[in-house]
């Protein structure tokens, strides 16, 4: 193959990769799941070329060539604001640079698998490293021009729909 078809080639496998900051210290996987081998830490603010997006994971490449899986969650994609990035600059509508709407979740769980889900105390003290701060809240909801709205409590029946439970059965 002669060389201008080489560079023609590496030319437009780096013009389709997305530049993204690290948002919080994570870490980077060899395969898209949580109980993937950690090969690497990235920090905070971090800037990374993603390769390609696999359900809620990005394949990622660090600045120090280091290729591997991160938390969609964990990832912004464009350019940071000037001085780092803050939650007051979070823009919880759209995300990547189209500006589309990005959700993520769980599909695919049984039943069974639900009615045996135990509760993770590590997991849920996690959830601190998501916490704003009024002022921090108050000040994204200015930028998106949001407008406080009142909403009624909706009246719910102190007593359940149906009391079928064993003890309260009769056969």
């Amino acid at each position: 193959m002669n060389k201008g078809l080489w560079l023609l080639l590496a030319l437009s496998s780096s013009a389709g990769a997305e530049t993204a900051s690290v948002i919080r210290d994570s870490d980077l996987r060899d395969k898209p799941f949580l109980d993937a081998a950690v090969i690497g830490q990235l920090k905070k603010d971090n800037v990374v070329d993603i390769q390609m997006r696999q359900g809620a994971w990005m394949q990622i490449k660090s600045d120090s060539k280091l290729v591997g899986w991160i938390k969609l969650l964990n990832v912004r994609t464009g350019r940071a604001s000037e001085g780092g990035t803050s939650l007051a600059s979070l823009n919880p509508f759209r995300t990547g640079s189209s500006g589309s709407t990005v959700t993520t979740g769980v599909k695919g769980l049984s039943a069974e698998q639900l009615q045996n889900a135990q509760p993770n105390p590590e997991e849920l003290s996690k959830l601190k490293n998501y916490t704003a701060s009024d002022s921090d809240a108050q000040k994204s909801a200015a930028k998106e021009q949001l407008i406080a709205q009142e909403v009624a409590y909706i009246a719910m029946d102190k007593k359940p729909a149906s009391d079928d439970t064993p003890k309260n059965r009769r056969n």
